[in-house]
């Protein structure tokens, strides 16, 4: 049986390639798979596991990963790239607020960030024990779909949004919205209520209500709290609670920008 600290040549590996098929590896890992063996690996990211064991020769003495019992895991340098994002500043200044929304609220609550026609998500904090489907950091859904992408695609230039809705629009439940012309209008009211709610569109058993936190006229992320179409409760109460939080954080982030940071949030006035 070979290890991972075993000379294999890498002589016809492509730098571009190698990169690419080192991130595959990395994404192997999630929330449920923290740790995994080298055919875990080679299974999850549909690689071949000769071709696993040659990434994981060079990850490993990089601490990208590391050794963890049979098996491996991302390594904790890795939290160093983590730390340095911009977004990590808006998240630290987020916690504190979003934390009493969840105690509020008692429902899933999440931090998001736009990504071209995606949103990442960047946060969450969950009800425990609950079923309802919930992103963990780091997934990514079409926008359009979510009440978090809503809240921030109001807010995007028309040759931003035009460029967004001119791409495929998928359906990702029964009552996913997917005309341009719709989805427009519906973004026209978001950005004068700066509130959006997606109803059973990204998840056929999840209600949202969303809201932008601006920097500088620019939906820099949103949060979002999230429930079960089955709850009433997205009264005016859960929707004036999402805005204020929303604005709150964004007033926190006002800070950042005189200290300097300007760039951090490129935005428009």
């Amino acid at each position: 049986m070979t290890t991972v600290h075993e000379h294999v040549s890498d002589a016809d590996e492509q730098p571009a390639s190698i990169l690419s098929k080192a991130f595959t590896v990395l994404g192997a890992f999630d929330q449920e798979r923290r740790v995994l063996t080298l055919t875990e690996i080679a299974r999850a990211s549909g690689l071949p596991k000769s071709t696993t064991h040659r990434i994981l020769r060079r990850l490993v003495p990089l601490g990208v990963i590391e050794p963890h019992g049979p098996g491996f895991k991302v390594g904790l340098p890795m939290r160093r790239f983590a730390s340095v994002m911009p977004i990590e500043s808006l998240r630290q200044s987020a916690l504190p607020h979003l934390g009493s929304l969840h105690r509020w609220s008692g429902r899933h609550v999440h931090l998001g960030s736009l990504r071209r026609d995606t949103v990442v998500f960047v946060e969450r904090f969950l009800v425990p024990d609950h079923e309802l489907p919930s992103a963990s950091p780091g997934t990514d859904l079409p926008a359009h779909a979510t009440a978090l992408g809503k809240a921030m695609l109001a807010f995007l230039t028309p040759e931003e949004l035009e460029e967004v809705l001119a791409g495929p629009l998928v359906s990702l439940a029964p009552n996913t919205v997917t005309d341009p012309k719709d989805i427009a209008a519906e973004l026209c009211e978001v950005r004068k209520r700066r509130v959006a709610i997606a109803r059973g569109e990204a998840h056929p058993d999840v209600a949202c209500v969303a809201a932008p936190i601006l920097i500088r006229g620019r939906a820099v992320s949103a949060i979002s709290v999230s429930t079960t179409m089955k709850d009433a409760a997205i009264d005016r109460s859960l929707v004036d609670a999402v805005y204020v939080t929303a604005d709150r954080i964004s007033r926190d982030n006002q800070q950042v920008l005189a200290q300097g940071h300007d760039i951090w949030f490129p935005g428009f006035d």
